[in-house]
């Protein structure tokens, strides 16, 4: 458990922000400014406190945000520019009128809370807005500082990211593009707020918006050397061959295997890779076959020396798509993304 924090002395506490912005925690420790303390710890309950509008206290909003990026009251007062007594104050603040410690230290270090997770995304999204709405300015593409979060496959990465980084340069500078591979859960996080974008050809949840991007199929690629001379695999000679196999869910390439699986036959996996690109080129010198999208074997091609060869008719083609949450609809900045994403892939 957590070390406590020292208090400060008592103030009258202000109540905060909307009601979605509340939340009863379960019992957190305190937290210190510069450090986790040994010692004896003390166990506090936050209570939810009612919460009206006329009472929002904004000069909290900025103290929050810098509190919960920089995971330090110390950092959080100089980026602010407060004293620390009076970063202390206000973070006492925060956590009676939120119901929630917001920090909690583990292990020597500090780490959000479940709900400081969810404020710092919301705040994320909500300040740019409110700096845009006070000043009276419109979303400027050259003028953004903002970030956008994508999940997407190194396929996507490979075909989509030049293109789109060129494009960036010339209209948003000072825009900042965070990638994450995707995983298990990655719907999930779109859902969360964790990530603004998924690019994938999976199925996206009801609960989010998708728009197909492109139409691709597959081709098997092989070194230059392998010694099948056809330009098309039947399925016999495919599955007698070695694969390597891209891991895109849980050992499978899920686009290739699941329809296998369904008529009753399996690969014979040599490699398993998370990457396309490291896939292509492992190939070389062996008598392997790795099953990827059309588009990536053309740019394969160009760096690794293999060839392709038609797989099997039993391996379909399938729609890449782009999906967000439904909060991102109006959003200016991802609604101006979305069309430049647009823009690139009516081109490929």
């Amino acid at each position: 458990m957590a070390a406590p924090m020292p208090r400060p002395a008592p103030v009258m506490m202000a109540t905060l922000f909307s009601r979605s912005l509340l939340m009863v925690s379960d019992p957190f420790t305190a937290l210190e400014a510069g450090g986790v303390t040994k010692g004896s710890c003390i166990v506090s309950m936050r209570i939810m406190r009612p919460v009206h509008l006329r009472n929002l206290d904004l000069n909290l909003l900025m103290p929050l945000y810098a509190l919960l990026k920089e995971r330090s009251v110390t950092r959080a007062a100089q980026q602010v520019n407060l004293s620390q007594p009076a970063m202390s104050r206000a973070f006492e603040r925060l956590r009676e009128v939120l119901g929630d410690e917001l920090l909690v230290g583990r292990r020597g270090r500090y780490e959000l809370t479940a709900r400081g997770s969810t404020l710092l995304r919301e705040l994320e999204l909500l300040l740019p807005r409110l700096e845009r709405l006070w000043a009276g300015e419109r979303f400027s593409p050259r003028h953004s500082m903002e970030r956008v979060r994508l999940s997407m496959t190194d396929f996507a990465a490979s075909l989509l990211l030049p293109r789109l980084m060129l494009v960036l340069a010339e209209r948003a500078p000072g825009l900042r593009i965070e990638v994450a591979p995707p995983r298990e859960g990655s719907f999930e996080d779109a859902s969360a707020g964790r990530v603004d974008f998924i690019f994938s050809p999976l199925a996206a949840p009801s609960a989010l918006r998708v728009e197909v991007l492109f139409e691709e199929d597959f081709v098997c690629l092989v070194a230059k050397a392998h010694p099948f001379a056809g330009k098309q695999f039947g399925l016999r000679e495919y599955l007698a061959q070695g694969h390597i196999v891209i891991d895109t869910e849980n050992g499978r390439q899920t686009l290739v295997d699941r329809p296998l699986a369904e008529a009753g036959h399996h690969r014979r996996s040599v490699l398993q890779v998370p990457f396309f690109v490291s896939g292509a080129l492992a190939l070389e010198g062996t008598r392997l076959v790795l099953t990827v999208p059309r588009r990536l074997a053309t740019l394969a091609a160009r760096h690794a020396r293999v060839r392709t060869i038609e797989p099997p008719k039993e391996i379909r083609g399938f729609s890449y798509a782009m999906s967000w949450h439904p909060r991102l609809e109006q959003e200016p900045l991802h609604a101006w993304f979305r069309e430049q994403v647009r823009e690139i892939c009516a081109d490929l």
